[in-house]
């Protein structure tokens, strides 16, 4: 049996940021109108961190394939990545595994970009100024997928210590960039908020995003991690990316509804149902969004299925028999 081996060097060749999140527009959409499988992912928890296997099947793009990713917030105190991960792709058709790619940059690529379709689809059009909660690998794409769909200007970065918002800012070009200590000031004037930290705890006081305000939330995967607080839940008009998934797994939901602050009512639509405009998105000039992701396989099917043809296409990666 043949299988295509790629790197993340090969991975970051074979695709950009505009075309992951053309890619997340149709993986979701697929996702809430039915026709893309995604069990809920299976998680396998350790002494120091937790592992994700997740498969989907894409009939649309011919595409399947599943995800391994794990998660160690402990691997920063070794100089290593929080987050390593692999992709397999399969033959929808006999099963073989054709492809195996590094996932490790792929899952920050796609993070990011459904962190870029919701902005597309629920940020104001004139948003210019985002307050950037993380400074890690994730909010580095998050950042990139935004500044795809909207003319950003201004990015106001908070990080836990400081050291990882300075790094960011002395990275960036063509925008204004500092760093903020003040998780308030960082809120004044801010017309994106994203959460993209590993933290259990709210990052920012809800009551504090001014109205308008688009606000995405990716760092917390779990129940009990909660990086947006009860106080913008409430305030705002909640799109997820999964509700299932959502409700198993994503504290900043699951929290305020076990608490009895909102109900299941809260999350009003999928970002499929945006895109496929059975739902509103933003529905005024004044209106507070949030969009929840926690992840799902089918963006990692989605971009894997086109990293594969992008390199088959361009002779990437290597060929071996197993």
């Amino acid at each position: 049996m043949q299988i295509r081996i790629l790197s993340a060097a090969d991975v970051r060749a074979a695709i950009d940021m505009p075309a992951a999140i053309d890619a997340m527009r149709g993986a979701f959409a697929a996702l809430s109108d039915g026709t893309a499988t995604a069990p809920l992912r299976l998680a396998l928890e350790t002494d120091h961190g937790v592992s994700l296997f997740m498969p989907a099947h894409l009939p649309a793009s011919a595409s399947a394939g599943a995800k391994i990713v794990s998660v160690n917030p402990g691997n920063a105190d070794l100089g290593l990545p929080v987050i390593h991960a692999v992709v397999i792709a399969l033959d929808p058709v006999t099963g073989r595994p054709i492809a195996l790619m590094d996932g490790t940059w792929l899952t920050a690529l796609r993070t990011g970009a459904i962190g870029g379709l919701a902005a597309d689809l629920l940020a104001r059009e004139d948003a210019s100024t985002v307050a950037l909660f993380g400074a890690g690998v994730q909010a580095r794409t998050q950042l990139e997928a935004v500044r795809c769909v909207r003319s950003i200007r201004e990015v106001r970065i908070v990080s836990r210590t400081g050291v990882g918002a300075d790094a960011l800012v002395s990275e960036l070009t063509g925008i204004t960039a500092r760093r903020v200590d003040d998780p308030d000031a960082a809120l004044i004037g801010a017309d994106i908020v994203i959460a993209a930290t590993s933290s259990s705890t709210p990052v920012f006081d809800g009551s504090k995003v001014e109205p308008g305000t688009h606000v995405t939330g990716v760092g917390s995967f779990t129940p009990a991690m909660r990086e947006v607080d009860t106080a913008l839940v409430m305030r705002a008009r909640v799109i997820v990316d999964q509700r299932a998934a959502i409700l198993e797994e994503a504290g900043d939901i699951v929290g305020p509804i076990a608490d009895g602050a909102v109900t299941e009512a809260v999350m009003v639509a999928e970002i499929g149902d945006v895109v496929l405009g059975r739902a509103v998105g933003r529905t005024s000039e004044d209106e507070i969004t949030f969009f929840k992701s926690v992840g799902n396989a089918v963006q990692d099917v989605a971009v894997a299925a086109r990293v594969l043809a992008a390199s088959e296409r361009d002779g990437l990666g290597i060929v071996v028999d197993i």
